[in-house]
């Protein structure tokens, strides 16, 4: 990966919706709270039990909203999760984040997150990965 391709994050995603963005059928991914960046690509790090980076997205677009207006996103580009999911994960929060993706990677050979970041801790919800890391992810 060379510079040209911006911001990378690792992202912890359940395996349920890791598979649903495999498929193609899970275009959004929803946070409560999201980078102080702009991010370009996501690695998507399928949490336990997999817990392996199946896949690279790019990200198109991140809408800053209301539960409500993002259930609308979810409806629009498939999110995966049903309306009374979404309502309770953004439960105490006014706002919340939607994160459009765009083209997805899938890798040949799921990653050990080991293999590139060493040592290695999931993250709670996701990590910046430093240039060398992106380079040898895209490797």
């Amino acid at each position: 990966m060379s510079a040209d391709w911006g911001t990378c994050v690792l992202l912890s995603v359940k395996p349920r919706f890791a598979d649903l963005i495999l498929a193609g059928t899970k275009r959004v991914e929803f946070r409560r709270s999201w980078a102080a960046r702009d991010v370009s690509h996501i690695a998507i790090y399928s949490s336990a039990p997999v817990q392996r980076i199946v896949a690279i997205a790019a990200v198109e677009d991140v809408v800053r909203t209301t539960s409500w207006n993002l259930w609308k996103h979810s409806t629009a580009r498939g999110g995966g999760l049903s309306r009374s999911e979404l309502l309770d994960y953004f439960e105490g929060k006014d706002e919340g984040y939607a994160l459009l993706l765009g083209e997805v990677t899938v890798l040949p050979e799921p990653l050990l997150p080991s293999d590139l970041i060493s040592p290695f801790t999931p993250p709670q919800s996701f990590r910046y990965l430093t240039e060398r890391e992106a380079e040898r992810l895209w490797a």
